[in-house]
């Protein structure tokens, strides 16, 4: 976990527990279909899985991951754009910035030209 949270530095609170439930999940999911990126690929999917529960999170990141779509705090202000609050509304890959960058490896991997039209 010791890597996992110097890699992924939003989960500042993360514990053991929740770590290793979805750390299982997200092998389960990532098969060594994805050969060398398996190892990332399931990280990623962890993350994801964590961000969408908002476990381990600061203050700020989780109320980022939880649909926040702006934050103040003394002098400091950001807004979340319509196109980031419309990626994470559908709740797929495209919710956390950690499943964008799996949804991008699976792309590499899996990703391929589609034939229409075609008997099969």
């Amino acid at each position: 976990m010791a890597d996992f949270t110097a890699k992924y530095t939003a989960f500042t609170t993360l514990t053991e527990p929740p770590y290793a439930a979805w750390a299982t999940d997200a092998e389960a999911d990532i098969t060594d279909r994805y050969g060398s990126y398996q190892q990332r690929a399931t990280e990623l999917m962890t993350a994801h899985y964590l961000a969408l529960q908002t476990i381990g999170m600061d203050e700020v990141s989780g109320l980022i991951a939880t649909g926040a779509t702006s934050f103040k705090s003394s002098t400091f202000s950001a807004t979340l754009s319509d196109s980031v609050i419309a990626a994470r509304a559908k709740g797929d890959l495209k919710s956390t910035s950690y499943g964008q960058q799996l949804a991008q490896i699976q792309r590499r991997l899996f990703g391929g030209p589609y034939l229409i039209g075609c008997p099969s």
